[in-house]
Parts: structure tokens; C-alpha cells; sequence
């Protein structure tokens, strides 16, 4: 992996500006700067991803949160979940680091369903239906399954690898399992995706694939690009209705600002692009004026946040490791992966996806109600620091767990169309304080109720016949100081208010939609409404969170919006 080209002097003007080097912020540099003609700025706060070897580990992953490379946000206390977590704050991990989020994420490469997209077009985003959105998907991908390409909605020659993984035994028995109680074995991101699969992730050569390394290592030899990191914007700069310029504080070098002569681009995420708008004057009116900030544009800026929202995981314990080589990380497979980059290090341990309809179709609109995770380990040790749970809890769930990865399988069920929704607001006019961060994780009580569910799936699958023989036995534990009859579906509903889990897919802040719709912030354009020359490309844009991961629909927003700023949006991609 090579170093990035790091710009310490810069123009005074460009072309384009774009704010965060993240997975969108990536995309867009490179596809912006492919006309030599136009000059380019990516500016990221956080650090050039090359200088941490670890970001490239696949099972390094969740090691690198809190760390330097994560942003550290935490939620507001919630009314409604995450009871068993301190002060009943959620931790919201944010990559910081070219590459963004995609730098310390799972990985998962889900593109959602066909039935999110449509949804996006019935909401009033023009051009976003699923049709018009799968080139865009096509055209970033490399897939390396021969079997996936035969399906015909697949990219073969973009840069983003994708490779379907083979984790362990207990993978070939989730798919099993998923067909004992009729669920088909289908691709999660074909047409229909409805059934389990071996997850498809961003992995290539047993390392993480993420923007920074597929768009941004591969170009950075352009002379009309130019990438500063260590920049934290602090606003955009508008006159007359007009972004101009955007100003921000760079390590060592203190205030700086630099002019747009076309576009300024935020690519923030659905935090730092909801932050920096309210921090220029687009926002709520009162919410502004309450702080001081002069009003350009009264917006529901952060008015609509929402998140997946999981369950800590539902564990069943094996007699043994099903993987070759005993423990994940045994010195056998260790050496695996120093010498063959194979084995279980080489993958996430995310060997299998499900997507479930729940329901009727008019409640859950002939889409996915449920996406579930499967791992064939049982639940790291780390997520005990990571997600700030009480030790008590931790200690009363996981008893002795500390150091290591038990032999074991477990299901994380996600309601993949929460109705909870919460919003992002300013803590102070200071663009150094953290903002307020408020998912509002399960205020509407149906989001309970699919969890619930989807604990009862889980078990279903984990006392499948293809479980037996692994020895698989769901692990009894009760949650501490519950007085009622365990494993009842109102025993289910208090352990999901108790061990709640954001699965870090935010979106919705800066929502997309018609311009005269009162609740969106940017048109179908992404162009932010009521101000020149401004666009918002990233998660926050979605009007309603995809059934899955957002990673990769969020390549795709890029995507499809550098064809929009350079003005070839009408044309057709080509079909595979």
C-alpha cells in the first residue's frame, strides 16, 4: 500500500472543494479529477489512513474504535433503549481518516433492496429508483465470485472489490439452517434478496478495500488533485446566497480559507455535514438563533436522524472452533494469514447475511423487516469497552469473558426500516464541540416489536437440525434484576430496551427529496435548497435508511452524483 500524496501548499482557489475524505468524499475526488481541465481540493480532519498499518487487518476492525482514527461521538442520554449501557448513551464510532467510516467498518458490501430505492422515488427523489440507481452500483464494482456475476447485476471491472467469504463450517450450516425453515440461499444484493447468504464484503487479498485505497491511491498522481489532511472545517462561506469559500483550521498552520470557483461539496457524513451546514447558517431558524448564528437558510437540518438499531447478540456455544486451526487468532492461524493472507483473519468473521419480510405487506411495504448478522464466534470481549455497556451487565451476560473469543455462533437481528426517528443539534456555535447527537432509538414501540421478532428468529435458526452437530446450545442467561418469567415475548421486549445496539448506519440529517417538500434539505440534485453552488453528498442525504449497510449505497450517492456535477446525469450507463 502506497503512501497518499499529501498537498501542504494549496491554491488559493479550485474548481471543487470537497469536504471529507471519507467513502464519498473519496469517490468524488477521483471521479471529479478525471477531467485534467478542473482543479480539485479534498480536504479531510482527520489523518492519511497509510500511516496505520492496522486499518488493512480485517479483524482489526473493532480494535481501531475509540481510538485516534474515530471520531468518538456518544448519543445523548436515550428515554426509550440501551438501558444497560453507562448513563444510557450509545457510542457512534466515525472514521477519521481518509477513507472515513469505510476505514473501521465490518466491511459488509450490501447495496439494500430494490423496494428502498423505489421508496426514495415515491418520496419525491426523482431519478433515485432502483433502476436508475443500479448502474451506479454496477459501474463501482469488481465482484470476484464468477457464480454472483452469472446474476447480471454485478460489476466486474469498478473499483470497489467484493468478495463473498467463506469463514467456517458454520457458515455452510447458516445456510442450511436458513433452508430447514425454507428460507432460500440468494444473493443479498441481486434482485431478490430475501433469504440467507455468505456475506459479501469490500476484502481483497485478505485486506480491507475501503474508497481511500480502490478510488483515492490509484489517482493521486493527478496534478489537478490536491489532498490536505489534518483540516477541520469550521464553515462554509456564503455571500448572497452563494457558497464561496470554506474556511477551516489546519494543524500547524492554524485558519486558512479557499474559494470554489464551481462547487463546494460537503461529504462530512451524517454527522459533520449536518454540523458544518448549522455552523454556516442552514438550519432550524430558532435553533440558529438560539446560538447566535446568523440565518442563510431555515432548514430541517438534523430534523430527521435515523440509525439501525440491533440487539447485543443471541449466542449459542459449540463443543470446538469450527475454524481449521482452532481459535481465530491461534498462532496456526496466525501464520496463515503472515504467509497466505487466508483463514479466519483474512475475513470479518461475518460469514452470513439474512434478510426477513415480517408481517403483511402493507405493514412492512413488500420489503425487508429484517436483516440479521451472523458470526461463528461468540461476542468479543472488546464490545464490552466499545459500547460503553455497564460492567455489571457485561459481567451478569458474558461471566468471565474477557480476553478471548469463545467457540460459538451469534445472531444480531437489525430492523432494517426503524420508525424511531431522532435528530442532530448544535451543542454551541464552537465547530469543536461535539454536536448533540439524539437516534431516539426505539420511541416508536413497532421497532420493539420487529426486534422481537427477530430474537425468535434467531433462535429458530440456531435450533435448526444443521446446528446439531456443532453441539450448538443457546446460551441461558437472564438479564440481571428481571423478576418475570425469562424468554417470553415481554421478557425479549425488556431485553431489547436493555441491550439495545446502534449498528452505526446514520443517515437522514441533510434529507433528499422535492423542493418544495418541508421536510428535505437538499433537491434530487443534492444540491442544498435556497443556496448556490452547495451540494451534500454522503448517508446524510437518504430519506429513509436502506434495509442494510449503508457503505455501499453510499459509493453509489457518489457515484451518481459526480455525473450529476459534471452534468451527464441524463445519460444511461451502459447494462451489464
Amino acid at each position: 500500500m502506497g503512501r497518499t500524496k499529501i498537498t501542504e501548499n494549496l491554491l488559493p482557489v479550485y474548481d471543487y472543494v470537497i469536504v471529507g475524505g471519507g467513502t464519498a468524499g473519496c469517490v468524488l475526488a477521483s471521479r471529479l479529477s478525471e477531467d485534467q481541465s478542473r482543479t480539485v481540493l479534498l480536504l479531510e480532519a482527520g489523518y492519511d489512513d497509510t500511516e496505520f498499518p492496522k486499518i488493512a487487518l480485517p479483524t482489526e476492525a473493532l480494535g481501531l474504535q475509540l481510538g485516534v482514527l474515530d471520531w468518538a461521538y456518544k448519543t445523548v442520554p436515550q428515554h426509550h433503549g440501551c438501558k444497560a449501557f453507562i448513563d444510557q448513551q450509545m457510542r457512534t464510532p466515525r472514521g477519521k481518516a481518509l477513507g472515513g467510516s469505510g476505514s473501521v467498518n465490518l466491511m459488509v458490501h450490501c447495496r439494500g433492496t430494490p423496494e428502498d430505492f423505489n421508496l426514495w422515488e415515491k418520496m419525491g427523489c426523482e431519478g433515485w429508483g432502483y433502476e436508475d440507481v443500479l448502474p451506479y452500483f454496477v459501474k463501482s464494482e469488481d465482484y470476484t465470485s464468477p457464480e454472483l456475476l452469472k446474476g447480471g447485476v454485478h460489476g466486474a471491472n469498478g473499483p470497489m472489490r467484493v468478495t463473498e467469504v467463506w469463514v467456517s463450517s458454520a457458515g455452510d450450516k447458516f445456510l442450511q439452517a436458513g433452508k430447514e425453515l425454507g428460507f432460500a440461499n440468494t444473493d443479498n444484493n441481486g434482485r431478490s434478496p430475501y433469504g440467507v447468504m455468505r456475506s459479501q464484503l469490500n476484502i481483497f487479498d485478505g485486506r480491507r478495500w475501503h474508497t481511500a485505497e480502490a478510488y483515492l491511491r490509484p489517482v493521486m498522481h493527478r496534478e489537478n488533485l490536491h489532498i490536505a489532511t489534518h483540516c477541520h472545517v469550521t464553515k462554509i462561506l456564503i455571500d448572497d446566497k452563494v457558497a464561496r469559500a470554506v474556511e477551516f483550521v489546519r494543524i500547524l498552520t492554524g485558519r486558512e480559507v479557499v474559494r470554489a470557483r464551481r462547487e463546494i461539496i460537503l461529504s462530512s457524513g451524517t454527522i459533520g455535514s449536518a454540523q458544518i451546514l448549522m455552523l454556516s447558517g442552514i438550519g432550524p431558524r430558532q435553533h440558529l438563533k438560539d446560538l447566535g448564528i446568523a440565518v442563510e437558510a431555515d432548514l430541517p437540518v438534523g430534523s430527521y436522524l435515523q440509525d439501525h438499531v440491533q440487539v447485543q447478540g443471541i449466542e449459542f456455544e459449540f463443543d470446538r472452533h469450527v475454524f481449521r486451526g482452532g481459535a481465530p487468532d491461534s498462532p496456526e492461524n496466525q501464520a496463515r494469514y503472515d504467509t497466505l493472507r487466508s483463514g479466519p483473519l483474512a475475513t470479518s468473521l461475518m460469514a452470513g447475511i439474512g434478510f426477513f419480510k415480517t408481517g403483511t405487506p402493507s405493514e412492512n411495504n413488500n420489503n425487508a423487516s429484517i436483516q440479521m448478522y451472523f458470526t461463528s464466534c461468540l461476542q468479543d470481549p472488546v464490545w464490552e469497552k466499545n459500547s460503553g455497556m455497564r460492567p455489571e451487565v457485561w459481567e451478569a451476560m458474558y461471566p468471565g469473558r474477557k480476553d478471548a473469543v469463545g467457540p460459538g455462533m451469534t445472531f444480531w437481528p437489525v430492523v432494517c426500516h426503524p420508525k424511531s426517528f431522532g435528530t442532530l443539534r448544535l451543542r454551541s456555535a464552537n465547530p469543536f464541540d461535539y454536536p448533540l447527537v439524539d437516534p431516539n432509538y426505539l420511541s416508536n414501540p413497532d421497532d420493539v416489536k420487529t426486534l422481537v421478532e427477530g430474537i425468535k428468529l434467531c433462535l429458530k435458526l440456531g435450533n435448526t437440525e444443521a446446528f446439531r452437530p456443532l453441539g450448538a446450545r443457546f446460551i441461558k442467561r437472564v438479564l440481571p434484576g428481571y423478576q418475570g418469567t425469562p424468554y417470553t415475548d415481554e421478557y425479549w421486549a425488556e431485553y431489547v430496551r436493555h441491550m439495545t445496539q446502534a449498528v452505526y448506519h446514520p443517515c437522514g440529517t441533510c434529507r433528499m427529496g422535492r423542493a418544495d417538500d418541508p421536510t428535505t434539505v437538499t433537491d434530487p440534485q443534492l444540491r442544498v435548497k435556497g443556496i448556490g453552488r452547495l451540494r451534500v453528498v454522503d448517508a446524510s442525504i437518504m430519506p429513509e435508511v436502506t434495509s442494510g449497510n449503508t457503505n455501499a449505497p453510499t459509493i453509489m450517492i457518489a457515484e451518481k452524483a459526480a455525473d450529476m456535477i459534471k452534468g451527464v446525469q441524463g445519460k444511461k450507463l451502459s447494462r451489464l
